[in-house]
């Protein structure tokens, strides 16, 4: 199974537990100035909007990225990240609570691109091997990553060295989330 199709079901079934216990989609907060797909029209509620999955168009990719960085990311970064507009999602793996970053809208996508380009620079002052983060635990420090060199996803703190495999790559980390 693709990481596409992995990813477009762990979003549908956090979005459907999320309904069986607010009645409601998920929410995050909107900016106004930088509207988004996923965004559900007429639920704005202050600074939140409900959001839903929104499938891009073909063609966006890291490439560029890759190709400016001079390394080849891992195909299945492209999918994790060029997929899909929506939400966060909230999951739980290997005893951590986690928040896997998605694109809101094309505005979001290439903030993300410049933070993958700040965090493979910063690695490369440490002297370490290249990795992209890809989401947040609840530990402030301790990063999501994937070591670019092989696709493993690992947990890694702010300026180490990844200390802990997950997964082999993206898809075998998917079919581990526990999705609240």
């Amino acid at each position: 199974m693709s990481v596409k199709t992995q990813l477009k079901e762990a979003l549908d079934t956090y979005i459907d537990n999320f309904k069986a216990t607010h009645g409601h989609n998920p929410m995050t907060y909107i900016d106004p100035q930088s509207p988004s797909p996923a965004a559900i029209v007429g639920t704005e509620q202050d600074e939140l909007v409900q959001w839903q999955v929104f499938t891009r168009p073909e063609g966006d990719s890291i490439t560029d990225l890759g190709n400016a960085l001079e390394v080849d990311f891992p195909a299945q970064l492209h999918e994790l990240f060029c997929s899909f507009f929506s939400g966060n999602l909230i999951a739980k793996v290997d005893g951590h609570d986690i928040e896997l970053l998605l694109p809101w809208n094309d505005d979001d996508f290439v903030h993300l691109q410049q933070n993958i380009t700040g965090h493979v620079l910063m690695k490369r002052r440490l002297k370490q091997a290249d990795t992209v983060f890809i989401g947040l635990t609840d530990q402030e420090d301790l990063l999501l990553s994937v070591r670019v060199s092989d696709g493993a996803v690992c947990l890694e703190y702010v300026g180490k060295e990844p200390h802990h495999v997950l997964a082999q790559d993206i898809s075998e980390f998917l079919g581990l989330l526990m999705i609240p």
